[in-house]
């Protein structure tokens, strides 16, 4: 039996297709556009590929006809900056929530037994952390600031319901902010990391100003990719709702340092008033408690050796993978 992947050509639909491939699993990608032809004869060579619409119910069950499917790895969404918000939020809202719904209906109609779906830490918004500074699956009241946020808890919300209606197991993710191999500009994503930003700049021999040091629970994306493939293979998880971030908080600041390390010429600094580097919070968020992840799946997802990331980071960007994603 087969995964499909939504959301597949992504930055983290990406990432897990990798993982599930390395754990020998059969994938269907399922994206509105294949990945680049370096990828798709390359390191996707062994999965398959089905061009559709998440909206569109003829191209999920073409989805779902391409092989013998019995779970779904749903990640397929809009990431919006404010004024993607004003312009399309008919979109967004169409994309996050009504595909979702469309997916939940396709993967009935295929009788599959179990959808986990992505969901984001951006469901909490500014909410407060609890008194061991973290927010926490049950305990922290979602208090999403945005149309994502808003999107996203109401797909978490539909897929349980769904599920329960359906006779599906149902598993969420909720996904805290990511950075690392296979990040490039989809279109989708106004704003990349600033992980990113600040790495593109290093390779360019740029400035890189940083409006703050911006510390949240950043987690390699790989990281975060082979423990989301990790939870879809736990029989009967005791939980449906799962925090996934970095496990501490780190800084671009200290991300810029690592990159330093290993581009000497490399000047980068702070200064609020003319920073070179986007970031979409105003401010910074509490990280999240991964506490019940780390028992489901037996290890503890964490972002520590920054420098170990840089370099794997840095060898990937140069590789003929990342530059069919990024360019020169």
């Amino acid at each position: 039996m087969a995964v499909l992947l939504t959301g597949a050509t992504g930055f983290v639909g990406l990432n897990i297709a990798h993982a599930l491939l390395a754990r020998g699993e059969k994938v269907v990608l399922f994206a509105p556009a294949p990945p680049p032809e370096a990828l798709a004869g390359g390191s996707l060579a062994d999965a398959c590929f089905v061009a559709g619409d998440i909206r569109v119910p003829d191209s999920l069950d073409r989805a779902f006809a391409a092989q013998a499917i019995d779970r779904v790895i749903h990640a397929a969404a809009l990431t919006p900056d404010a004024q993607a918000e004003a312009e399309r939020p008919d979109v967004i809202t169409e994309v996050n929530l009504g595909g979702t719904v469309r997916l939940m209906q396709a993967a009935h109609r295929a009788g599959v037994r179990r959808v986990l779906g992505l969901s984001s830490v951006a469901v909490y918004g500014y909410a407060a952390p609890a008194a061991d500074g973290r927010l926490h699956e049950e305990s922290t009241p979602p208090q999403p600031a945005a149309l994502y946020g808003i999107t996203k808890l109401a797909a978490e919300q539909a897929i349980h319901r769904l599920g329960a209606l359906y006779g599906i197991e149902t598993l969420t993710v909720r996904l805290g902010p990511c950075f690392g191999a296979r990040e490039h500009a989809t279109g989708v994503r106004p704003l990349l990391s600033p992980h990113w930003q600040c790495a593109e700049a290093a390779r360019a021999g740029r400035d890189c100003v940083l409006p703050r040091p911006m510390a949240a629970d950043w987690i390699d994306v790989e990281e975060a990719a082979g423990a989301i493939a990790d939870l879809l293979a736990v029989p009967s998880p005791p939980h449906r709702i799962f925090n996934l971030g970095g496990s501490a908080l780190t800084t671009a600041a200290a991300w810029c340092e690592a990159l330093a390390s290993l581009h000497p010429g490399f000047r980068w600094r702070i200064d609020a008033g003319a920073p070179t580097v986007r970031y979409g919070l105003e401010r910074d968020r509490a990280p999240m408690e991964t506490g019940r992840l780390r028992a489901a799946i037996g290890r503890a997802p964490f972002t520590k050796d920054l420098a170990g990331i840089a370099r794997r980071y840095l060898a990937w960007r140069n590789s003929p993978e990342g530059i069919a994603l990024c360019g020169a």
